[in-house]
């Protein structure tokens, strides 16, 4: 036991160090970082100590690694070495397993979109909904890369897998089945609404930047446009330049920031456009779409909603301490310069959800629509 103790203890160093230089997490003081490592000594030592039953080291070691990332970057990882094929093959996928995105929201995983038609989709899971339980595992406090490889694993296998799910008002909990099925790569559509198209783009990769210029052609004489980005986060920060470029017109650029100080810009022209353009986003609103409404808002669109979620970063991993430390190595920039990165991008207008009436698609609609300015729920 005391052999598995010295181990937790070089492992959280390790993690510590790898973390404090990537992330700048102390300033480049030496002596910041000691102190750093023995009060996470203290803290492990006493809860090893004075807890109320005994703590398996590998719970405080998951704990610990995951606390210290997550501390430098909310959406960053420890994963250990033998979870590493797991990872890989995760992130090797197209789409994510069963058609569901998941985020995390407090010590929850979230769902951040649902693909269409997917395994997801039919079993009802919505939005907005945490998770509690994936198959007979829990995964509250736990890291998010846990529930997702378990979800691959059981997808990969062809089995079915129950999960626990609490409602977005979380005022109930209900288990699904997932039922593993193929599902294809969801394409960008136009419907309207009282006169006004609604674009979605569910998937914001290099191909969507064709597909919305299809969708746009029967339409591009429309005087308003609205574009829906709740409930999306899927693409990559090229798609997300292409998509802007067709629905905004003219050229537009998504610019991230790096740790070194220096920006990667992504640029792309499109067809001139003179429509009045309205895009709708909540705390769904993630990874590429979040970069979509930032490269359309300063093309003079107007944001509508709430907080979106705030993860635009791009990461990559670090090989050290029997496993590897994800970080963000570049990441968005909202219009007032700030990273979405923990935080998320500010709504122009703030509107709040009511119950039974979709209120942010209302007020989008009256705004493309050019109807007199009402005061915002």
């Amino acid at each position: 036991m005391k052999l598995r103790w010295v181990f937790v203890a070089v492992s959280v160093v390790l993690v510590v160090a790898v973390v404090a230089v990537a992330a700048g997490a102390v300033g480049g003081s030496s002596q910041g970082l000691y102190r750093l490592l023995g009060q996470l000594g203290q803290v492990l030592a006493l809860v090893r100590s004075s807890y109320v039953e005994p703590v398996a080291a590998e719970k405080l070691e998951t704990g610990a690694m995951a606390g210290v990332v997550e501390a430098a970057d909310p959406g960053g990882a420890y994963v250990p070495e033998q979870f590493r094929a797991d990872i890989a093959r995760v992130g090797a996928r197209s789409l994510p397993p069963f058609g569901l995105v998941l985020g995390k929201r407090s010590s929850y995983p979230v769902v951040l979109q649902v693909i269409p038609n997917s395994p997801a989709a039919r079993a009802g899971i919505l939005t907005g909904e945490l998770v509690e339980r994936v198959g007979e595992e829990p995964v509250r406090a736990r890291p998010l890369w846990r529930a997702i490889t378990l979800l691959d694993a059981a997808e990969s296998q062809g089995k079915s897998i129950s999960v626990d799910v609490i409602d977005r008002r979380l005022a109930g909990k209900r288990t699904v089945t997932l039922a593993a099925a193929p599902f294809a790569r969801p394409k960008g559509a136009a419907s309207e609404r009282d006169g006004i198209p609604v674009i979605v783009a569910p998937l914001l990769d290099v191909a969507a930047g064709e597909e919305i210029a299809s969708v746009l052609q029967p339409i591009s004489t429309k005087p308003g446009l609205v574009v829906d980005l709740r409930g999306v986060a899927l693409g990559s920060p090229e798609g997300a330049a292409k998509v802007a470029a067709q629905l905004a017109g003219g050229e537009v650029q998504v610019v991230l920031a790096r740790r070194d100080g220096k920006q990667q810009v992504m640029r792309q022209k499109g067809p001139e456009r003179s429509w009045k353009l309205v895009v709708c986003i909540d705390n769904t609103t993630a990874g590429a779409a979040e970069l979509l409404a930032v490269a359309l808002k300063t093309r003079g669109a107007t944001l509508v909603g709430m907080e979106s979620f705030g993860d635009t970063a791009q990461r990559r991993p670090i090989s050290g301490a029997g496993g590897e430390v994800w970080l963000a190595s570049s990441w968005g920039l909202a219009p007032d310069g700030k990273a979405i990165l923990g935080d998320g991008l500010k709504p122009d207008e703030t509107v709040r959800p009511r119950t039974g009436e979709d209120a942010i698609l209302a007020r989008a609609l009256e705004l493309a629509g050019g109807q007199a300015l009402k005061k915002a729920a």
